[in-house]
């Protein structure tokens, strides 16, 4: 049944929380502690009593017992014999005799007061409990002949005052005789029976006090034995409890590695979904971005196409007219002389060889680069505005190129020029969508510190505010649907940023032109190219 009751309290206190448990180890040392220190103040207090005790109830009674002695002896029996003796005159004995009745019934009260019953509290029915203590209120054979000595003095106190006063009579009536005679027949043998009365009375008294003096050392025992197992219970609930709460703890710790374990599983799959993830978009947007060149070149193309087209109709012209020489020279009946045929056949190879350069000169600048190399940024630029020129005439634009300070950079050229087209082809669509008459487009080529810039500055009016924090975003236009993709600044950008780790901005600014034509608001197109001298940066030119 213990044992049940054991497993059943020690399963209550694995239920408990590791809070719970924890308040109930601190309430056990707690409640230990105050057991221990409250027993010990208790038997403390107990000892210390019976030390009190023994001295006021055993030790003081036994000095008044002797001193009960010495009165009869001395005061009494002696004062009598120096009367006999006549030393001492009738009136001086009689006052040293009252005064030392006086004393022995003081003394002899005062001694039966001190024997009043000890009162027994909770200790003494604690330690009674469980050791064979003798209670203060149970009654011992040394009480009992303590009890029947005390009456037989008591009677024999009485008994020699009345022999006294019959003695004082007798000698104030001058029977001296009679009176020592009753002294020695009566008065002797009471007085030493008393004596020998308040010796039993002392021995009893010395008895008592060695019995006190083992409830003493009874006391003393078990408060050290109570305090030992108070010691040793508390430490072994308290290491019971504290047991529990280690392998709680310790479970709690497994748990939660296991937990963590388990998340660290769980989010290293995520991860490795995560990275599949990135991995497809980072595909799709590669993926897109291929589409939005393409379709950024094609755009392009359709634009140069058209130049093609400009660039190709003086040349057909030209040779349309040497072909329409040799049948004018034939209706006119005019000699084709060999002379004539060399010249019109060289002008018409150099014609048909200007076509063919031209063709070449647009093949070689939409070939997309397949490795990096260092180029001139002001050749890349001037290459692009020589191809551009004639279309740009064609609507009436002053392209002005104005190189500071030139600079070369690791990159691909071809894409750094599809960029300035981009460029110019936005500059120029403005231009033209807003019929300003004057239209002018400045590219500023130039350094500072570790950065060289490019500018493309048109005189347009600018951006709008609305739009110019959007205009690099991909399909954002503010051309009609039929002109414009929304994808030209956007690849702009990324080429700029991603293939040679600058920077482009959109702003407006007031800014006066080489031909010293100064306008308010114009369109700012800013890209920024490190000037570090390392792999994939530019290099200033001295």
């Amino acid at each position: 049944m213990k044992i049940k009751t054991t497993k059943d309290l020690i399963a209550k206190i694995n239920d408990m929380t590791i809070e719970t448990k924890t308040s109930l180890l601190f309430l056990v040392m707690v409640t230990g502690m105050l057991f221990i220190g409250s027993f010990s103040h208790i038997s403390l207090n107990r000892i210390m009593e019976n030390y009190n005790i023994i001295y006021t109830k055993r030790m003081l009674p036994i000095a008044s017992l002797e001193k009960l002695k010495d009165i009869y002896s001395v005061n009494v029996l002696d004062t009598l014999r120096d009367m006999e003796r006549h030393l001492i005159v009738y009136k001086q004995g009689e006052d040293v005799i009252s005064l030392a009745q006086e004393l022995i019934r003081r003394d002899w009260r005062d001694y039966k007061s001190g024997l009043s019953d000890e009162k027994i509290d909770f200790f003494d029915r604690f330690i009674n409990l469980f050791y064979n203590y003798k209670t203060p209120n149970a009654t011992t054979p040394l009480d009992i002949d303590e009890e029947s000595l005390i009456e037989k003095v008591d009677k024999k106190i009485d008994y020699i005052d009345n022999i006294l006063t019959h003695i004082f009579a007798l000698l104030k009536s001058h029977h001296e005789v009679q009176a020592y005679k009753i002294l020695k027949t009566q008065l002797y043998p009471t007085v030493y029976s008393v004596n020998i009365d308040l010796t039993q009375l002392i021995n009893l008294n010395l008895e008592a006090s060695i019995q006190d003096k083992d409830k003493t050392h009874q006391v003393y025992k078990a408060t050290f034995e109570w305090i030992v197992a108070g010691t040793i219970g508390t430490i072994i609930v308290a290491a019971l409890i504290a047991i529990v709460i280690l392998q709680n703890i310790r479970m709690l710790h497994d748990s939660l590695a296991q937990r963590v374990d388990q998340k660290t599983k769980e989010l290293q799959a995520l991860n490795h979904d995560l990275e599949l993830k990135i991995d497809q978009g980072i595909e799709v947007c590669r993926q897109k971005d291929e589409i939005m060149i393409r379709q950024s070149r094609h755009a392009a193309m359709g634009e140069m196409i058209g130049n093609i087209a400009h660039q190709w109709r003086q040349p057909l012209n030209a040779l349309s007219l040497v072909i329409q020489s040799f049948q004018t020279k034939q209706m006119l009946g005019q000699e084709l002389s060999e002379e004539f045929v060399d010249k019109q056949v060289k002008e018409g190879l150099m014609l048909a060889g200007s076509m063919s350069k031209t063709i070449d000169d647009f093949r070689n600048f939409f070939n997309p680069n397949k490795h990096k190399s260092r180029f001139s940024i002001a050749q890349s630029i001037k290459k692009s505005i020589e191809i551009m020129g004639g279309y740009y005439k064609r609507h009436h634009i002053n392209i002005i190129l104005s190189v500071r300070d030139d600079f070369e950079i690791m990159g691909f050229p071809n894409e750094f020029s599809q960029v300035i087209v981009n460029l110019l082809s936005n500059s120029k669509d403005v231009l033209c969508e807003k019929e300003i008459e004057n239209r002018l487009i400045e590219v500023l080529i130039y350094t500072e510190e570790e950065y060289g810039y490019v500018r493309v500055i048109d005189n347009g009016g600018g951006i709008k505010p609305e739009v110019i924090d959007r205009i690099f975003e991909p399909y954002f236009t503010t051309k009609h649907k039929s002109s414009g993709s929304g994808i030209g600044l956007y690849m702009s950008q990324q080429i700029i940023e991603k293939q040679m780790q600058g920077s482009i901005i959109a702003e407006n600014i007031s800014h006066t032109f080489t031909n010293f034509k100064a306008y308010e608001k114009c369109a700012n197109i800013k890209i920024c190219l490190p000037l570090k001298g390392g792999k994939g940066y530019g290099f200033k030119q001295s």
